[in-house]
């Protein structure tokens, strides 16, 4: 009889005493597998409304996203930037990791200059591998 009532209270013990983490891992899992569907829909940049052409698959492995809005208005990824910052804010990122490209985002209604202007600042901050930007011309 003295047995028993050891062996309760060690088990009542080893119950309380013990951690359920099965709700913490279902919940992250539940996360996770949210991440994995929202990621691929997540995309760098501002909006704008960028050139057609014709169909073309482009591999972009390690880019960062530079946008050309109207009004002369320069986003680096999310962020706003002026364009006299544009030449040390790319030779930073490209110190940084010399494989990376730039791939240009230009609304339809930028000059042909505003573009220009952005690509001879790119040139002088050494970058190597620039993309434009297009949407695809619908198939007919």
């Amino acid at each position: 009889m003295k047995q028993d009532t050891i062996f309760n209270s060690e088990s009542k013990e080893n119950a309380l005493s013990r951690i359920n983490i099965i709700n913490f891992i279902d919940v992250a899992l539940v996360l996770v597998i949210i991440l994995l569907m929202v990621s691929p829909m997540i995309e760098q940049g501002m909006e704008v409304r960028l050139p057609v052409s014709g169909t073309s698959k482009m591999a972009v492995e390690k880019s960062v996203v530079l946008t050309i809005a109207k009004g002369g208005k320069i986003f680096w990824g999310n962020r706003e930037i002026s364009s006299g910052n544009l030449e040390s804010i790319a030779r930073e990122t490209i110190s940084r990791n010399p494989e990376l490209g730039i791939v240009i985002k230009g609304d339809r209604g930028i000059s042909y200059q505003e573009l220009i202007d952005v690509l001879d600042i790119l040139k002088r901050a050494d970058i190597k591998k620039i993309g434009l930007a297009t949407e695809a011309r619908p198939v007919r």
